[in-house]
């Protein structure tokens, strides 16, 4: 299942994000998931994006499917891809994924991300910048 995903973002377990049991807290997926986003921006479309007023985004939906717990001493990831592009809004796909030792990893989350291009300024949404469309069709393999 993540052989269709390229990007990966190896997510480091701190002490706040785990309760008494060593529990990474649900919440605490979420963050991991906006983290592994920040760093596909960088790397997909890189860290000259200009995304200031004008050229803005907002996420409009969030969905989680939770598998498996994550304690403190796995190793995380995210796996995360574009896997559709629409005019305005596109959509990331992403996989959270645990493993200890030598072990393989195993599926911990998985969901996906609804993201519409936002021109805060007028406070419409807006067509996806050229540049990013090309950028995330070429890195994902998107028609």
């Amino acid at each position: 299942m993540m052989k269709n995903f390229k990007h990966k973002f190896e997510i480091q377990i701190r002490l706040k994000d785990v309760d008494i049991m060593k529990h990474v807290n649900h919440a605490n997926y979420l963050t991991f998931v906006e983290l592994a986003r920040l760093k596909y921006y960088d790397d997909v479309l890189g860290t000259d994006t200009d995304w200031h007023l004008q050229h803005g985004q907002i996420m409009a939906r969030t969905e989680i499917d939770y598998k498996d717990a994550i304690e403190y001493d796995d190793s995380v990831s995210v796996y995360t891809r574009c896997s559709k592009l629409g005019t305005k809004s596109f959509e990331l796909n992403w996989i959270i994924t645990k493993s200890r030792g030598n072990e393989p990893e195993v599926i911990a989350a998985e969901g996906k991300s609804t993201i519409v291009c936002y021109d805060y300024n007028s406070k419409k949404a807006i067509e996806i910048p050229a540049e990013r469309r090309l950028k995330m069709q070429q890195f994902d393999n998107l028609e």
